[in-house]
């Protein structure tokens, strides 16, 4: 009989993330060139909720349109936009969905246990999560200074407490349903849309690795900045299972040396030391002029007039542009994007969502 292991590692990470932005600031999950954040409206309270849908919402001529039509109407419309969705997104909408199915089908059979509704046990378990202190939330201010872009904790401790609270809560909703869910017999079948895309030889980690993590970066991106510490600590995780591809995707318009780092790393590599050049350009965290690829090949021991030579020849100047319009071609626009095993992960990611993105693929693979 084949074993099927429980995907339930790291399993509510992604229902339950709680981000900045109910401090009221921009968090971005990548490098773009574009502002695509949307706008946020309030809709406020509808009458659509009350009982049977019977209120009149218009009259066409004789035809009385009633809130239970306008109601099925806009579930036609809900599904046509998320039919226009990219694969990849449609993919991440159904697996939330499928895992709060899941997470329900656990909260209502231990409400009916203990003779409780659902929503009796849900509020239970968030009562069970303390506020937090004066003390607590002014630790919180004093630690996250940089997220806060000098804002005063009189106009903040408000917000700061309800971001609290909320992740106390989630962590409370967390602690009731992990053990559940290791005891439940479940799996999702669900398949992720896959990309197919080349491995080149900017790679770390084993050649047989059964997972190989492609990523594309930019080297002026904050957000792939923050990426290397992650990627680094997924490798060291997983030695013999993980394999990471680098792929160079420079957003001109935005970081103009993005895409001669990525050429300098490449001369770099003709000479053996793509990633320690590669380490070197991002521990200066974006902060790059003209006379810095010299100075980090000088720094990791590179021959500099063989390396001035390529550089200066743009010698690598093909390789970059093909990868980017490989990117492209796999539906990348912002940076960092990573595919894992041809599955597209867009944005940063931390250490335990990248993997728990890992040990689900190993549990399909195991499955298979």
């Amino acid at each position: 009989m084949m074993n099927i292991r429980n995907d339930s590692s790291h399993k509510t990470n992604g229902m339950l993330a709680i981000t900045l932005a109910s401090l009221g600031l921009l968090v971005l999950a990548g490098c773009n060139p574009r502002d695509l954040s949307p706008d946020t409206v309030d809709a406020g309270p509808t009458s659509a909720s009350r009982e049977g849908g019977t209120e009149i919402a218009a009259i066409i001529e004789d035809r009385e349109i009633t809130i239970g039509d306008v109601d099925e109407h806009m579930k036609d419309q809900f599904i046509e936009e998320f039919l226009r969705q990219p694969e990849d997104r449609r993919f991440e909408m159904r697996e939330n969905a499928v895992r709060d199915l899941i997470q329900n089908h656990v909260v209502q059979a231990e409400a009916k246990k203990q003779g409780k509704t659902p929503e009796a046990l849900l509020e239970e378990i968030e009562n069970s999560a303390p506020e937090p202190t004066i003390e607590e939330i002014t630790a919180w201010y004093s630690e996250n200074q940089s997220r806060l872009r000098g804002a005063k904790l009189e106009d903040v401790a408000s917000p700061i407490k309800d971001l609290m609270l909320k992740e106390r809560r989630a962590e409370a909703l967390r602690e009731f349903l992990e053990p559940k869910l290791e005891a439940l017999s479940w799996k999702i079948i669900l398949a992720p849309p896959r990309q197919e895309l080349e491995v080149t030889r900017l790679a770390r980690g084993p050649a047989d690795a059964p997972v190989t993590i492609v990523a594309f970066s930019d080297y002026q991106c904050p957000y792939c900045v923050r990426a290397e510490p992650v990627l680094a600590e997924v490798l060291k995780r997983y030695p013999d299972q993980v394999r990471l591809v680098q792929r160079h995707f420079p957003l001109d318009n935005i970081h103009p040396f993005a895409r001669p780092a990525a050429e300098a790393a490449m001369c770099a590599e003709e000479q053996g030391k793509f990633w320690e050049y590669h380490d070197g350009i991002f521990e200066r965290q974006g902060k790059l002029e003209d006379g810095s690829f010299a100075e980090i090949g000088s720094a990791v021991g590179l021959d500099d007039d063989a390396f001035n030579l390529c550089f200066e020849e743009r010698r690598y100047e093909d390789f970059v542009e093909a990868d980017f319009t490989a990117g492209q071609e796999a539906g990348v626009t912002g940076t960092p994007s990573f595919f894992l095993n041809g599955i597209k992960l867009t944005g940063a990611r931390d250490a335990d969502e990248l993997s728990r993105y890992v040990d689900q693929e190993l549990a399909r693979l195991e499955i298979e």
